[in-house]
């Protein structure tokens, strides 16, 4: 299995090496790394083969051989593995105190509220495509999860904007997953082709 790191973490790094919180951006990395682990552990107990993992500024994202043949079901369990990875992250950072430890108690509870937002591409909205999925229908609810996501996201940079120096890692996370929709949904005509030929 390949790990990737998304390019846009690169310009991150050095923001937060310059600034002098490339210690506090481990913790964060850290606690995405274990997000991500979360996922893996459930793909490989469900039986998926991952054969990539790109670590993204939220998380991160599985290529999984075959993932228009994968059942909702096993996608919804796997949507949730990260989520479930964080709270025992937390639980841990609550249990046992050490330096830094409420920090770390903090990263994990924006990384869940972020994370379980049910829209695309975070798990909250993995796992919501996958549990609004009717047969036959997979192509449809995954277009509609990215319509209303687009929308979502617009809505949250304008609000954002209007607070920019509050709100920039937010703005800055909602401009990225924007983006990523908007490719998705230039792609979704690919999407509903695979998809046919996996029925077929």
């Amino acid at each position: 299995m390949k790990i990737r790191l998304h390019p846009i973490l690169i310009p991150l790094f050095l923001f937060l090496f310059v600034s002098g919180n490339l210690s506090m951006y481990a913790f964060i990395f850290l606690s995405l790394l274990i997000h991500e682990l979360g996922h893996l552990v459930v793909a490989k107990i469900v039986g998926l083969h991952v054969s990539a993992c790109t670590i993204m500024p939220y998380g991160g994202e599985l290529t999984i051989s075959g993932q228009y043949n994968v059942r909702r079901r096993k996608r919804f369990y796997v949507a949730l593995g990260g989520p479930i990875a964080t709270v025992l992250l937390l639980l841990v950072a609550l249990l046992l105190p050490f330096p830094a430890g409420d920090f770390l108690v903090r990263i994990q509870l924006v990384l869940l509220a972020v994370n379980l937002l049910p829209f695309l591409p975070l798990d909250g909205g993995q796992a919501l495509s996958a549990f609004l999925e009717t047969k036959g229908q997979a192509y449809e609810a995954r277009l509609s999860m990215i319509v209303h996501s687009i929308m979502f996201y617009i809505i949250a940079i304008i609000l954002f904007s209007f607070f920019y120096e509050k709100t920039m890692p937010f703005l800055f996370l909602a401009v990225f997953l924007l983006i990523q929709n908007i490719a998705a949904f230039r792609y979704r005509k690919y999407e509903k082709a695979l998809m046919n030929l996996k029925r077929g």
